[in-house]
């Protein structure tokens, strides 16, 4: 592991606005696209997992709801298919 594949966000409190700056330094880490990037103030910490966990939540849903949209004409008469295909697909596209 390289020292260019990692950034270390400090929790270094100097001065009212270090919240701020721990953002800042996070935001220079994604657009500097670092591979590894370690987030020790807890605040951040936790709001970006948050963020984290929210973005696999969509993802997965968007993913399955586009798969069942796909695979229900398949497996169901068509009479019946587009009560679940239709809202399945609109589901996946919302959540995209």
């Amino acid at each position: 592991l390289s020292s260019t594949d990692c950034y270390i966000v400090h929790e270094i409190y100097n001065g009212e606005n270090a919240q701020d700056q721990f953002e800042y330094e996070l935001e220079q880490a994604l657009e500097a696209q670092y591979k590894y990037i370690v987030i020790e103030p807890t605040r951040i910490g936790d709001e970006t997992a948050r963020w984290i966990t929210v973005g696999n939540c969509l993802h997965k849903t968007a993913v399955l709801a586009g798969t069942t949209c796909l695979f229900t004409p398949l497996a169901l008469p068509v009479d019946y298919s587009h009560y679940i295909s239709l809202p399945a697909g609109v589901l996946s596209v919302a959540c995209c």
